[in-house]
Parts: structure tokens; sequence; C-alpha cells
């Protein structure tokens, strides 16, 4: 049976349609890249819009507008396995965490938010924004789900989960039980930055489908080497961690050097997107 937030992969090379049965988890199949990003103009550009918008405009922002523009431009990027099969979501769906207070104490919420191909850097602000909003006011499906689950005894809990996951493999799981819920998405962002704390590599989750776990930390001034001259910048660092099953690695490095692009040339941000693969 079909999926309905995405299509299944046809055509594949054989040993990709194998990587599934002998690469049987997202752990063995994780390829690590890191990045770190020139952000002063990132910085400059977030302040001025700042003022225009009036409203609080920050580098997430402006990352996760490279990311659905990022996803647009390399299309496989958006691709998971499920059931020992590749499928092409048919969706940009981010999911990000949101404390829902800055106290150390504050627990933390998952946001799934779904966003458009034709967004413009606006429309991406103004809807990160209110979903923030509105999970640190009220919360978010999955935290209600999770408190009902919760209620139930550690046996049934565990045995419905190992019933779930067989209904999942075979497709046969409402889609209506996996619409709101974070895990199922194109990419997990972590703003460590926001906490005061270094980038790291995130595993990713069995649970769920999502390929590609992204994390940013504090902006930090580096030494780097441009055209032979020592030179100090403020750089974004960013570490992701992507499941090979999806896509290969040649793909997705080419969509990451699109993406720092965006990030290091702002106004960039500002185009359509548009396919570029």
């Amino acid at each position: 049976m079909g999926r309905r937030d995405g299509t299944r992969v046809k055509g594949l090379p054989n040993y990709r349609r194998m990587m599934p049965f002998f690469m049987r988890s997202r752990v063995e199949s994780a390829i690590y890249f890191e990045e770190d990003i020139r952000i002063e103009k990132a910085l400059e550009m977030a302040e001025r819009m700042t003022s225009e918008y009036g409203t609080k405009v920050t580098v997430f922002h402006l990352l996760l507008h490279g990311i659905v523009k990022t996803i647009v431009a390399f299309p496989r990027a958006n691709r998971f396995v499920s059931g020992r099969r590749v499928y092409q979501r048919n969706k940009i769906w981010l999911s990000f965490s949101v404390k829902k207070e800055y106290k150390s104490s504050s627990p933390i919420t998952v946001v799934k938010r779904e966003f458009m191909p034709d967004f413009t850097l606006k429309d991406t602000i103004e809807t990160s924004r209110k979903e923030i909003r509105k999970a640190r006011k009220h919360g978010t499906h999955s935290d209600r789900e999770a408190d009902l689950f919760l209620k139930l005894p550690r046996f049934m809990l565990s045995s419905g989960y190992k019933i779930f996951q067989w209904l999942l493999y075979y497709n046969l799981i409402p889609y209506r039980f996996i619409e709101n819920d974070p895990f199922y998405a194109t990419m997990f962002i972590a703003n460590l930055g926001s906490f005061k704390a270094k980038a790291l590599y995130h595993h990713l989750y069995e649970y769920g489908d999502i390929p590609t776990f992204t994390t940013m930390g504090m902006i930090e001034d580096k030494v780097l080497v441009e055209e032979g001259e020592i030179v100090v910048r403020k750089v974004l660092p960013i570490k992701i961690t992507y499941d090979e099953r999806g896509e290969d690695g040649f793909y997705m490095n080419r969509a990451i050097s699109y993406f720092n692009d965006q990030l290091e040339n702002p106004e960039k941000l500002l185009e359509p997107a548009a396919f570029v693969e």
C-alpha cells in the first residue's frame, strides 16, 4: 500500500534498493557533515530586516529559509526510508525544538510545520514565529498525545509500539496518526546556540522517518585563511547527521554547499526558490 506523505521512488539502482535491507538502522547508515558558515553578512541582514519588518529576525529564521530553498533546489534531499523502501516526501516539513521559557528548568517541546516551496523569506519568518508562539502558549499536539500514552501501563505501551511499527512497515497506519508527529518530517533542527551551547552531532531517531538532523551552535570568532591571508571571521558552526539510504553523500554535499552559499550571501535568500539539482 502507498503513503499519503510520500511516493515510492522507482528506478533506483539495485545497490540503492538493497541498502535498506543490509543497512537496517539509521544509526549504521549515518553520514556526518560539519560546516563553519561565515555569518557576518547574515547578522547584518537580520538586523536590517528586524528594523524593516518591525519584528525580531534572527539567524535561525534565515537558516530555516535557507533549508527550504535547498530542499526545493535539491528535492532528493527530501527522501526517507520506511518499510525497507525509499520514498520521496511530497511536502517540506521541518521540526525544531522550542524552549517554553528561557529557564534551565523549562521543558522543551517540538514544533512541526509545513513550509511551502513558494514561501518568501518574510513568509518563513512569520510562519515560524507564529508556530513558536503557539507552542509556548498552548503546547503541541505531540505533547498531548504523549500525556495520554504515558497513562498506559508499561506492557501496553511497549506492545502497542511494536504493533504500530508493524502496521507502519506495511503502510497500514492511517495518515492522521503521523500527520502531526514531529518525527515524521524532512528535517529536525536544533538551535543549540540559543542555549549558549556548541553544535554537536545528534543521533538519528529510529522512531519516525526523519533522515536528517541539523544542529547549529553559538556564533563564534574563528581564525580562517582567505586567499592566503589569515583573518578572523564570525562563523556559525553547523553539524549534520544524514541517513545515506535516502540519497548518497555526493548529492548531499552539493546540497549543503548550496545551503552554505545562501547563508554566506544572504541577499540570495530574497530570491525565489528554484530547482537546481
